[in-house]
């Protein structure tokens, strides 16, 4: 039976050689990580599905292996000898490798067979038996072209739909901050930069990436600036989504203290208390966090608001309800609500529309919102978490079905994310009928829990983030585990104990920033401008200086161009610690 084979770069198949040999010395090792099953591989679009199975045995320790013939596309089969001529001679090269001086012979023989054979081809054999080394270096399917399935309109809203989050609630908080004129400058600027870094990272991972369904800025960093850099990717992408969890679980605290305070009051006669369309200024009405939606002074008194307070009692019964739903093997579960993400931002778009258009503009002097406040950096530290996806972009538009669009399809993606924040922040501050500096970093806060609009917004948003949290907190755990197994080559079998313990410091770390800490516009500063210096400006540049450097494209006006990017995400960074949030 023949066959068509399209064997991928020189630099993956010597890879995947890696991975072989790898495999032999780690034997005992453990061999099922969380997500390396092979449906898991299989899910995440993997193209090594056929090597790495349940028990990551290969083909070279199967008794009997028949590989198939190729039509190759050269014309003549002198042609196919020589290219097959060729990779046996560099095979024997590798002879003698272990898995300790491999990847000090990588690069060379990689780069060796970069230079000499063209990007792709096609060679064929046919042989039966037990297959030699050889055999099965040429026989795996190590990344075979991925299927590009995805239609452009699917990227584009993915792309938007992932970077929707937290910082949207305080968008309208970042420009009070910042001043409104400039706030809109700022945006698009941010916007402007993350664009034109996120194409780098694309641009640099078409030139020298590998053809891997699990490919991504990490491998990217290793394979153009060392292990340092990968280190540092993998760390900060931890800590992107160690912010995320304690944001969200602030805004569920948040949520699921107010439908049950509601549910309550509604209950117990308190429903005349607030008035349902109250616009709220909680910084001048109340001076004690704990009472934050109560009018009546007498009421913090009442047992039930004793007990149910939200900041010491309500992020602990969160963690009750939470926990058991963390300790999923698979959160397959959990990704089927994806669609919640997309619903739950247009009503947000439509909440604002409504609450705005029914108070009308509301601006003392057009003249003073040019001025740039003091404490903007807390809007470009926000700006770096919001446009943040830089970490899986790669993924995100391999799957995408026309490749040359590329471009164009991130630029649109941009275009609406940019939009969006724009709307939520620049239509919510005009309209808003108190003093902005009342504008809370979570602009729900700023109306009655009775509120209908509101209501159904926090439950809305409270389901959505019920199904969010635990897919964050499964990525937050797989990089852990596979993080430490790594560097202290631990057991990464599933097992409960030690999901258990990651799970409880993940929410005991959540829990302690909801009781003393719950601010979550100062979190997403903080996070954003940390993770935004090494995965928006740091890593982007330096790529795109390695790739020029190894074609001798590098120059002055480029190196300092790509510096001040660098310099533009350290001040970003340092400027945050001189800011206060009650300025």
């Amino acid at each position: 039976m023949y066959k068509m084979i399209q064997l991928p770069t020189f630099q993956d198949l010597i890879r995947n050689y890696k991975l072989t040999i790898k495999n032999r010395t780690d034997e005992e090792s453990d061999c099922d990580p969380i997500v390396s099953s092979a449906s898991s591989a299989y899910d995440y679009g993997a193209c090594n599905s056929g090597i790495f199975g349940h028990d990551f045995s290969t083909a070279s320790e199967d008794e009997t292996v028949k590989t198939t013939v190729t039509v190759s596309r050269y014309p003549s089969q002198d042609a196919n000898r020589q290219v097959l001529t060729s990779f046996v001679n560099v095979y024997e090269k590798l002879k003698g490798v272990t898995s300790a001086n491999l990847g000090e012979r990588f690069n060379k023989i990689a780069e060796l067979g970069r230079n000499k054979f063209e990007d792709t081809f096609l060679i064929g054999i046919e042989t039966s038996g037990k297959a030699s080394s050889w055999e099965t270096l040429h026989n795996f399917p190590i990344c075979q072209q991925e299927e590009h399935t995805t239609h452009s309109i699917v990227t584009i809203f993915a792309i938007w739909n992932t970077t929707m989050g937290s910082s949207l609630l305080a968008m309208a908080w970042g420009v009070v901050r910042t001043g409104f004129f400039p706030a809109v400058i700022i945006m698009l600027a941010i916007s402007g930069l993350c664009l034109y870094t996120t194409h780098v990272l694309l641009s640099v991972n078409k030139k020298h990436g590998i053809i891997s369904s699990n490919f991504e800025v990490p491998e990217l960093c290793r394979l153009l600036l060392g292990k340092w850099a990968e280190v540092m990717a993998r760390i900060f992408s931890m800590i992107v989504l160690i912010g995320a969890d304690i944001v969200y679980w602030i805004l569920m605290s948040n949520f699921l203290y107010n439908f049950v305070s509601f549910v309550y009051d509604a209950f117990h006669g308190n429903s005349t208390e607030e008035m349902t369309n109250a616009v709220l200024c909680p910084k001048n009405i109340v001076l004690n966090l704990n009472t934050t939606y109560v009018f009546n002074p007498s009421m913090e008194n009442s047992t039930f608001y004793n007990i149910w307070d939200l900041y010491s009692t309500v992020p602990v019964i969160l963690a009750v309800i939470m926990f058991p739903l963390l300790n999923f093997k698979s959160p397959t579960f959990f990704t089927k609500f994806n669609s919640l993400g997309t619903i739950s931002v247009t009503y947000l778009l439509i909440f604002v529309a409504i609450k705005s258009f029914s108070w009308g503009p509301h601006m003392q002097s057009w003249s003073e919102e040019w001025t740039l406040k003091a404490t903007f950096p807390s809007l470009t530290g926000m700006l770096s978490m919001s446009y943040f996806i830089h970490n899986i972009i790669i993924t995100i538009m391999r799957h995408n079905r026309h490749q040359e669009k590329n471009g164009r399809d991130l630029t649109i993606a941009f275009s609406l994310i940019t939009f969006t924040y724009l709307f939520i922040g620049v239509v919510f501050y005009v309209g808003f009928p108190l003093a902005k500096t009342c504008i809370e970093d979570n602009l729900l806060n700023n109306f009655s829990k009775r509120d209908t609009l509101t209501l159904i917004s926090r439950l809305l948003l409270l389901f959505q983030l019920f199904t969010v949290f635990p897919l964050i907190t499964y990525m937050l755990r797989q990089d852990i585990l596979t993080n430490l197994n790594g560097i202290f080559k631990l057991d990464s079998t599933f097992g409960y104990t030690k999901i258990m313990c990651i799970n409880f410091v993940v929410v005991l770390t959540c829990i302690m920033f909801a009781c003393f800490l719950p601010r979550i516009g100062t979190l997403i500063r903080y996070t954003g401008a940390l993770s935004g210096l090494v995965y928006i400006f740091l890593l982007p540049s330096l790529l795109q200086m390695a790739s020029l450097k190894k074609d001798d494209r590098l120059t002055a006006p480029k190196a300092i161009f790509y510096c001040c990017i660098i310099v533009i995400g350290s001040l970003n960074l340092f400027s945050q610690f001189f800011i206060s949030d009650t300025q």
